[in-house]
């Protein structure tokens, strides 16, 4: 990003940019099987990508994509848990009705 579009606030086309980058950048983080691209494993992969990553967003978006990355994955397998634990239950009900018919 120019230090112009730094400043002010980033036009249509360095976001649309910076989301291309990303997307990229984070594809190649999926390739290598590595979610958190704060990690040690994400330092010896992808980096030109990242260095057009880096590049094409500003600092507080990288952090924020960062973040938010790992944060859904999370926010994904919790789910999956609920979801395998309503059903558990939901079997063992079914269960505990049938038996008593």
């Amino acid at each position: 990003m120019t230090n112009e579009t730094t400043a002010n606030h980033p036009s249509r086309a360095d976001r649309q940019n910076c989301w291309k980058v990303r997307d990229a950048y984070f594809e190649c983080l999926n390739e290598a099987k590595v979610l958190d691209p704060a990690s040690e494993a994400a330092s010896s992969v992808c980096l030109d990508l990242k260095k057009h990553y880096e590049q094409g967003c500003m600092k507080s978006w990288v952090d924020y994509f960062n973040k938010r990355r790992v944060l859904e994955v999370e926010q994904k397998e919790i789910l999956e848990r609920m979801r395998a634990q309503h059903q558990a239950v939901a079997d063992r009900a079914a269960e505990g009705q049938s038996k008593q018919a």
